[in-house]
Formats: structure tokens, C-alpha cells, sequence
């Protein structure tokens, strides 16, 4: 299962319960493959709506830090998107740094955010992501 900070684990009207359940489940099967620390589900607004951190897993971060996180992760994702007609939507968009690999993929709105050891097989991980979350759409209010 996951630890999530309660402050930053908010919902949005457009997101049942039901939703939030079926992404959880999501998140903590992908959490299950080795090396990776953390599978979240980020709202259009940057917060964190489903998963976490895999208990025992601490953050690299400052914890204070880890909403605004999200939310720069979720301006970039939009930003990016400006390319979109151009360019085709995105499909995910990963990040190698000495320390962690982050991954970003797309569901609707939202975005799974995943991190995991820098070792780790980015493409096995995007593989395993899209298989868990592709299916699930999310209800509309």
C-alpha cells in the first residue's frame, strides 16, 4: 500500500470515488515492479488524487515540497502540450537524472507520475503503466 500525505491528497469533482479506486489499484500494482518508489495519479491541478510513495520508500525531496512538485510536474505536462497539433500528443515524458528516474504519462487529465531508481528499465515501466492505466477512464461530472 501507499503513505500519503493527507494535506496534499485532494479530490476533484470531476473524480469519483469509484475513479479513485480503480486508480489506486493501478498505482499499487505498477508499484510492485522493482526499483520504482512511487506511482501517483496528479490532477489537472497538480494534486495528488491516488498512490504515493510505497511505504518505507522516503522522498528525495523536502516532503514540504513534494505539492509543488506536483504541480510544476502538471504545468509542464501543459505546456508541452502547445506542440501537441503539431507535433502529436504525448505519449509520456521521461527524465534520467543521477539520482531518480521520472516518468510521466498521460491519463485524460491527469498524470501518472512514477519515480524509480535511476537503473531502472524506463521502457519496461511505460510498458507496464500504459498496460494498467489505458483501460481506465475516468467519469466526467
Amino acid at each position: 500500500m501507499f503513505k500519503v500525505e493527507k494535506k496534499i491528497r485532494k479530490t476533484m469533482s470531476s473524480t469519483t470515488a469509484e475513479d479513485i479506486k480503480k486508480l489506486d489499484i493501478a498505482c499499487s500494482e505498477l508499484s510492485n515492479e522493482s526499483k520504482i518508489r512511487h506511482v501517483g495519479v496528479i490532477n489537472n491541478l497538480g494534486r495528488l488524487i491516488a498512490g504515493g510513495f510505497k511505504v518505507g520508500t522516503s522522498p528525495l525531496i523536502n516532503p514540504d515540497k513534494i505539492a509543488m512538485t506536483y504541480m510544476q510536474m502538471q504545468l509542464d505536462f501543459k505546456m508541452r502540450q502547445e506542440l501537441d497539433e503539431v507535433l502529436g500528443p504525448i505519449d509520456y515524458i521521461a527524465s534520467r537524472r543521477t539520482k531518480q528516474l521520472i516518468i510521466s504519462v498521460p491519463i485524460g487529465d491527469n498524470l501518472v507520475l512514477i519515480s524509480a531508481e535511476p537503473d531502472a528499465d524506463d521502457k519496461k515501466i511505460i510498458k507496464k503503466a500504459e498496460e494498467l492505466f489505458d483501460g481506465i477512464t475516468i467519469s466526467t461530472v
